[in-house]
């Protein structure tokens, strides 16, 4: 059997389709689960207008069930003299079964008194009205509305639904809008229409101009590009996620190319280009050469070409960069350097001051961070790049809320116009990056050092007057800055102490004025904050979370180093026996981990392999300080997988849990002792065992 479902209503943002199908896809799936309904696949389509699910190879009716209910004990049950008690009178009467329909049912946990039920699975048809309704019901939205007089809430106003089972109507009725066979096709190019199976709407829903398919619907809309858009000296720049958005803003897509003056070329590329995509969601066209030209690509939500669309397109896009030449233009009347006097008057955040408070202490932190890494010969540009990086906030271009995406770039472009250095500059811009997962990192010390320091004095500063994230709550994006700060430290090699670091920022705001937080209350809620942002890090260049998890558990202050013993600890455990050592380390700890005591009493030791045991303990002692002064992880590690027989010969003869509590004692003080020293790279009883 097949299903059909096809929510129809005014158009949605483009954004709450995909999730909307996603969300159906699982409510089917589960509902279907929990009634024991079997089904081969859950499909799902999705236009402004409409969402579709259709489910393949449903099972007819549901599973039977032969249900085992079980009571109290037997003992409990029966008396001495095998008379049924008061309880287990009780459950007979709960299971609705005479006491004679009770027996005795083998548990692991002894034998307990139990009934046996068969329920007989119901047809699907008899639930699929009710379970699609309540799937309707159930859809939830970023943001959502009621209309006319309905009391249900959705993303925009729904004013049909469609609903097959095979080529039966599947009835339900949600605030006066009942199910039906007859459907919609595109707005301005298709017409309503009724269907008798299931195919017969994939067949008509197409005929009448609409493309469900989500997927096939994106790639109409790159080969028609490909195809009417371009000669053999032009390419369309097609932004990824443009694309995306676009796909789900139309039914059936139809390239346009439009025009604009040339003379708005004398404006940044960039500028243009963010106008373009973002207020207008239009397609750029470049040469060859990567040079924009003015030309860009509208996709009309239509059949067919339009003079009409395209004039209209073209006028709108020359109202916006008419916009953009005359904010550039009046940017450039006065130096970048002018703006950050206004900054003084710019409020980052009430109780951390204004923006310009923020740059100087972020200079502050700069001197420090050069100092750590031996970088003071680029003291003066890095000061100047973080005095300019803000100053474009209060520009014509990023200030009047028209190109809030080229914050940064814009300062970049202004200070080399101003006569500002190429380093710092760029710093400028680059100071800015990472803005989201996978993006550039800073590659200059301007760039990397203002980065570093701006989301420090963020995150600090936050944390220091008690805005911390909580769920899905993060306002000031925190998590966004520390994994921002992790990944350049990481990318640029900066032999630096995180907790340094945090509490030269925490001296930096108390002398400032504005911690209100303790100071380790604050120190110990960003380092478990940055261990977070750490793991999540390493995870995604693809290191073992088990082998992240134990050197992460014992220290990632440095995570050049963290790096390091990571990879060292990764290799180590492809060692042959390494498995087998981790299985006796973890028993070493589980015996001695309510012991505290280290000290061994060598005239204690009575078996020979507690001798030899405590030898190699010594011995690895004195080997492991020394491969920890010199980072030398790789030996540390193989020391301890040299110790790997002389620890099973323990454990083979000797009883650690002797009647003598002076010689037990001792065992366990040895045992804890080691345990301390294995640990002290990684907590080797977090890994996983192969």
């Amino acid at each position: 059997m097949r299903i059909l479902l096809e929510i129809g209503m005014e158009e949605i943002p483009a954004g709450f389709l995909k999730p909307a199908l996603n969300d159906m896809k699982k409510a089917i799936s589960k509902n279907f689960k929990e009634n024991r309904i079997s089904f081969d696949e859950v499909k799902t389509y999705g236009t402004p207008r409409r969402l579709v699910m259709c489910v393949e190879g449903v099972a007819e009716k549901q599973e039977d069930l032969n249900v085992v209910n079980t009571g109290p004990a037997k003992s409990v049950a029966y008396s001495e003299n095998g008379e049924l008690t008061r309880a287990g009178m009780g459950f007979a009467k709960s299971q609705g079964v005479e006491p004679t329909d009770l027996e005795i049912i083998e548990t692991p946990k002894g034998e307990y008194i139990g009934v046996r039920k068969f329920v007989e699975g119901q047809e699907t048809k008899s639930l699929i009205a009710d379970t699609l309704k309540g799937l309707v019901e159930g859809l939830s939205f970023p943001k959502s509305m009621k209309w006319s007089d309905k009391q249900m809430r959705f993303a925009r106003p729904i004013k049909w639904f469609l609903a097959m089972a095979d080529s039966d109507l599947v009835e339900f009725e949600i605030e006066g809008i009942k199910s039906g066979l007859s459907s919609r096709g595109h707005r301005f190019f298709g017409e309503d229409f009724t269907v008798a199976t299931i195919d017969e709407y994939f067949t008509k829903v197409r005929e009448n101009n609409v493309i469900i398919d989500i997927a096939e619907r994106r790639q109409l809309i790159l080969d028609m590009i490909d195809e009417k858009c371009t000669t053999a000296d032009e390419v369309v720049r097609v932004d990824e996620n443009l694309l995306d958005e676009v796909t789900n803003l139309i039914e059936y897509p139809y390239p346009i190319v439009g025009t604009f003056n040339s003379e708005f070329l004398e404006v940044p590329q960039d500028v243009l280009i963010i106008s373009m995509q973002v207020h207008q969601r239009y397609f750029p066209i470049l040469d060859k050469n990567g040079k924009l030209l003015p030309k860009f690509v509208v996709i009309r939500n239509g059949i067919e070409d339009s003079d009409h669309v395209r004039i209209g397109n073209e006028k709108v896009l020359s109202a916006r960069l008419s916009d953009a030449r005359f904010f550039y233009q009046e940017d450039l009347k006065k130096p970048l350097a002018d703006n950050v006097e206004k900054l003084k008057t710019v409020v980052f955040q009430k109780d951390l001051g204004t923006i310009y408070n923020k740059l100087e202490r972020s200079k502050k932190l700069a001197e420090y961070l050069l100092e750590e890494v031996n970088k003071t010969s680029s003291l003066e540009s890095v000061l100047r790049t973080i005095h300019l990086s803000k100053a474009d906030l209060v520009s014509h271009m990023i200030g009047e809320k028209e190109f809030t995406k080229l914050q940064g770039f814009m300062g970049a472009e202004y200070a080399l116009k101003s006569g500002e250095t190429e380093e710092v500059s760029k710093g400028i811009e680059e100071h800015y990056y990472p803005r989201y997962q996978g993006d550039t990192l800073p590659k200059g010390i301007e760039g990397i050092t203002a980065g570093i320091a701006d989301r420090m004095d963020t995150l600090v500063g936050c944390f220091g007057i008690g805005l911390i994230p909580s769920g899905s709550k993060d306002p000031f994006a925190l998590r966004r800055a520390a994994l921002a700060i992790v990944n350049i430290i990481l990318d640029s090699k900066l032999d630096i102490s995180l907790n340094k670091l945090t509490v030269r920022m925490i001296d930096i705001l108390d002398a400032a004025g504005v911690l209100k937080r303790d100071r380790a209350e604050v120190l110990s809620d960003i380092s478990e904050f940055f261990k977070q942002r750490v793991i999540n890090v390493l995870g995604d260049k693809g290191y073992r979370r088990d082998v992240i998890a134990a050197v992460v558990d014992v220290d990632y202050d440095n995570l050049l180093e963290t790096v390091e013993k990571i990879e060292t600890l990764s290799r180590a455990t492809e060692a042959e026996g390494f498995n087998d050592l981790v299985l006796l380390l973890k028993r070493v700890a589980n015996i001695s981990k309510d012991h505290r005591e280290v000290s061994v009493n060598a005239d204690l030791l009575v078996e020979d392999a507690e001798k030899a045991l405590f030898g190699f303990y010594r011995e690895f002692d004195s080997k492991s300080e020394l491969n920890l002064q010199t980072k030398s992880y790789d030996k540390f590690f193989s020391d301890i997988l040299e110790g790997k027989d002389v620890i099973n010969s323990f454990f083979d003869s000797v009883m650690v849990m002797d009647k003598d509590e002076a010689i037990k004692n001792n065992r366990l003080s040895l045992l804890r002792g080691l345990d301390g020293l294995f640990n002290k790279v990684a907590n080797l009883m977090l890994i996983e065992e192969k």
